[in-house]
């Protein structure tokens, strides 16, 4: 990368991250999530706590934003920092409740469907669904989904994500490379709908993108090339061993019941 783009490391990255990795992201999503997604949709940011930040800015101060409980407790924490209202959502057996939506009035929700942190829950198509009508009742209701870690799922196929089947334009999808590759390296991005797309065009693209434009020419062509592909089997292989070793301590004894996959 050095070598062959001495002239493009000198540009600033435009705001939402430059073409050649959004391109790459685009392509990973569609054959790997089963996502349709327009390059420009995707917004390149130094991790999702960042653009979870961002988010609160597009979105607005004055709605009411839900934190899963048990859930991730960054998320809280920033919107804390952020001067939100927030309210905790209690989860059921199938993750995110509806009813606890409406009456704790929640207008933006944060939720990890694929594998839930920390119990490790997976929302059913559904539950998924039931999400969806949920948002797609009042204008200013959104699901963020937070994708963190479903490339390493072990058993069974895929469930869809929210966004591949969110038809009316209400999920903004979130991932991050810091799972896959490295903590250090703070690489995520959010794919936003059409709507909220313009906005962030109108009111925050004088941002300048938070990534090194090395580090996103180094992990577009990482992408492209298919290196990515390759380390993710490595470390399924690498991590299933694991998860397995662990697994059968705790079913060597009687006091352990496992309820997740």
């Amino acid at each position: 990368v050095l070598n062959d783009n001495r002239i493009q490391l000198m540009i600033n990255p435009p705001c939402g991250g430059i073409l050649p990795l959004r391109n790459a992201i685009a392509r990973y999503l569609g054959d790997f999530r089963g996502m349709k997604v327009a390059p420009h949709q995707i917004i390149i940011g130094a991790g999702t706590e960042y653009l979870y930040g961002l988010l609160i800015q597009l979105l607005g101060k004055n709605l009411i934003y839900g934190v899963e409980n048990p859930g991730y407790h960054k998320i809280g924490k920033i919107c804390k920092s952020m001067g939100v209202t927030y309210r905790h959502v209690d989860l059921d057996e199938s993750g995110v409740s509806i009813h606890e939506l409406e009456e704790k009035k929640i207008d933006i929700i944060h939720t990890s469907p694929s594998h839930h942190f920390p119990t490790g829950l997976v929302m059913p198509v559904s539950r998924r669904y039931e999400l969806l009508g949920w948002a797609a009742k009042e204008k200013e209701r959104y699901i963020i989904e937070d994708d963190y870690d479903s490339e390493f799922r072990f058993t069974g196929r895929p469930i869809p994500t929210l966004q591949s089947i969110d038809t009316a334009g209400r999920v903004v999808y979130m991932n991050t490379f810091s799972q896959t590759i490295s903590p250090s390296m703070r690489v995520g991005f959010m794919v936003l709908p059409p709507r909220l797309l313009e906005q962030y065009r109108r009111e925050l693209d004088f941002y300048s993108c938070t990534v090194p434009a090395l580090d996103q020419h180094v992990l577009a062509r990482f992408l492209d090339q298919g290196h990515y592909e390759q380390h993710l089997a490595r470390m399924r292989k690498e991590y299933r061993t694991r998860h397995d070793a662990v697994l059968a301590s705790f079913r060597s004894l009687s006091l352990i019941h496992i309820s997740e996959p």
